[in-house]
């Protein structure tokens, strides 16, 4: 049995022959990898598919990779009612955000989601960022993300897309720790997206990803580079996992449940009341699901979830920093 350091001299070892190799063959060369690289800047810059209408998902984010990606998790995912009817709208407000966000894997899948919500669609709604990193660009567009901005999800609810959301974003992103009892979710103040919903006359369906905090190790980097990071939406922490992989720790398994469809009356311009009244549906929504189906999910008795504003988020984050 090889020792340990073998073990990882040998991982080394792998590692470098996989990024010399194009170059040993004859596969590769400074002068074509300069090429490529200045074609894919002008495009990473000039062509914004993600301000449109994106790029054909159906063929993965509905297909069988998803449904590994949630096996090898050994997730469950529940749906409280009735299949919602295919003709309607719906806006998708899926919490905790997480940092890795394996939440998303819910929402695709043969055996997930064309399950659960058959005949029915969804675009994400994905921080701008996100469309100019490269490989995080390409991966997104392939699972159906668009620009979360209000005017790009305009559009896609006028071609008659449904919509996918993380509305805690972020900030929500940040509160992560699987060390912590108390999940906390950024929503007291998160009314853009119910807001959305109001607008466009669609019912919202929450949902709430159990185990997540628990799959992922997080290295949280220095304070200056959060910093710069965090105006492009990027949260500054690192994941580690099994190995020297990202693959998530498989205990507990991941839960999902989709709650019932919340109904919304359109108005536009929206009133403030019912604004508010349709967020709190929301929220209690959300309190619901995990109250119901905490248990079953391995979290113990004193296992909590709380609502916080965005600027609450924001100070307990710089406190952990100072700790």
């Amino acid at each position: 049995m090889l020792g340990t350091n073998a073990l990882s001299a040998s991982k080394v070892g792998t590692l470098v022959w996989l990024a010399l190799s194009p170059w040993a063959l004859g596969w590769c060369s400074w002068a074509k990898l300069w090429s490529f690289s200045l074609i894919y800047t002008v495009q990473l810059v000039a062509h914004r598919p993600h301000l449109g209408k994106g790029w054909p998902f159906h063929w993965l984010l509905y297909g069988p990779l998803v449904d590994y990606v949630l096996s090898y998790h050994d997730a469950t995912v529940i749906r409280e009612g009735p299949a919602p009817d295919s003709k309607g709208k719906y806006l998708f407000a899926m919490y905790p955000h997480g940092v890795y966000g394996v939440c998303r894997a819910f929402s695709g899948g043969v055996g997930c989601w064309r399950t659960l919500f058959p005949g029915i669609a969804a675009r994400w709604g994905s921080f701008g960022a996100a469309f100019f990193l490269p490989g995080i660009r390409e991966m997104s567009l392939f699972c159906g993300c668009i620009d979360a901005s209000k005017p790009a999800l305009e559009r896609a609810v006028r071609r008659g897309e449904n919509i996918i959301l993380l509305p805690g974003g972020i900030d929500e992103m940040n509160l992560t720790d699987g060390e912590s009892k108390d999940t906390q979710l950024v929503m007291t103040d998160r009314k853009g997206f119910v807001k959305l919903a109001i607008e466009s006359g669609m019912d919202i369906i929450p949902g709430f990803c159990f185990g997540e905090k628990w799959i992922h190790h997080t290295i949280r980097l220095p304070h200056f580079i959060q910093s710069l990071l965090r105006p492009l939406r990027m949260s500054g922490t690192l994941l580690r996992g099994r190995g020297i992989t990202l693959m998530g720790f498989l205990d507990p398994p991941l839960g999902y449940v989709w709650g019932e469809p919340i109904k919304v009356t359109q108005q536009k311009p929206v009133d403030e009341t019912y604004l508010n009244e349709v967020h709190q549906k929301v929220a209690d929504a959300v309190v619901g699901i995990f109250k119901r189906h905490k248990a079953r999910f391995g979290y113990s008795e004193d296992e909590t979830l709380s609502l916080v504003s965005a600027a609450d988020a924001k100070k307990k984050v710089i406190a952990k920093k100072r700790d």
